[in-house]
């Protein structure tokens, strides 16, 4: 195994290089609050390294979900646009770099 990157939560992210979104990063499930739509567009933005959305780690308090996504190399980022808009997915730790 290689040496995994550490990003402490709350720490402002972005990409490294612009890609697609991968098939793995899914968005968490906020009952509602945010159409499908907007977070498909919302994770295309991040992805694709736009510079008008912000993005930080969040914390997981779910122990094991937390250690299953260290495993995979994995964290959860919050991404908002001015609008006000925000969704919550997961990136992997070896594509994001400091903001």
């Amino acid at each position: 195994m290689g040496e995994v990157k550490y990003l402490a939560a709350g720490t402002r992210v972005k990409v490294d290089e612009p890609t697609e979104v991968p098939q793995w990063s899914e968005c968490d499930d906020d009952n509602g609050r945010t159409s499908v739509p907007t977070k498909r567009r919302l994770q295309q933005l991040f992805f694709r390294g736009d510079k008008k959305v912000q993005a930080e780690v969040v914390y997981i308090a779910n122990e094991s979900l937390r250690e299953k996504l260290r495993r995979l190399g994995r964290v959860k980022v919050r991404v908002r646009e001015p609008s006000g808009s925000m969704v919550v997915f997961t990136a992997a730790v070896d594509r994001l770099v400091r903001a």
